[in-house]
């Protein structure tokens, strides 16, 4: 398995499924499915050139990915933790000022 084109992949299938869920437009979905097809092409060259290495070239290429996973994973984990600290007090905030209006009752 080709560690550059399965990054590669997974990067645009990150961005083609985001850009998917939060723009609410036409050509955002064109992007998207292009993304998308782009991701899944990778992941084709990926898994077709990965026939062709040796059984210790697939081992340190999966390693490799493993890696990259484990960063994006770790990553994720930080940016919400950082931002649930920035804005848990606003948010909070803004869950009063609605019940205190009767507008909203929110239980948490």
């Amino acid at each position: 398995m080709c560690p550059i084109c399965w990054i590669s992949g997974f990067i645009a299938a990150l961005f083609g499924g985001s850009l998917i869920a939060v723009v609410n437009h036409p050509i955002s979905w064109i992007l998207s499915i292009f993304l998308i097809s782009y991701a899944a092409y990778k992941f084709y060259e990926a898994k077709r050139k990965g026939k062709q290495m040796n059984q210790d070239t697939k081992a340190r290429n999966k390693k490799t990915i493993f890696r990259f996973v484990q960063g994006v994973f770790v990553g994720s984990i930080v940016t919400v933790i950082v931002f649930y600290g920035l804005t848990y007090k606003e948010h909070q905030r803004m869950h009063d000022l609605l019940e205190k209006h009767g507008i909203e009752k929110h239980e948490h």
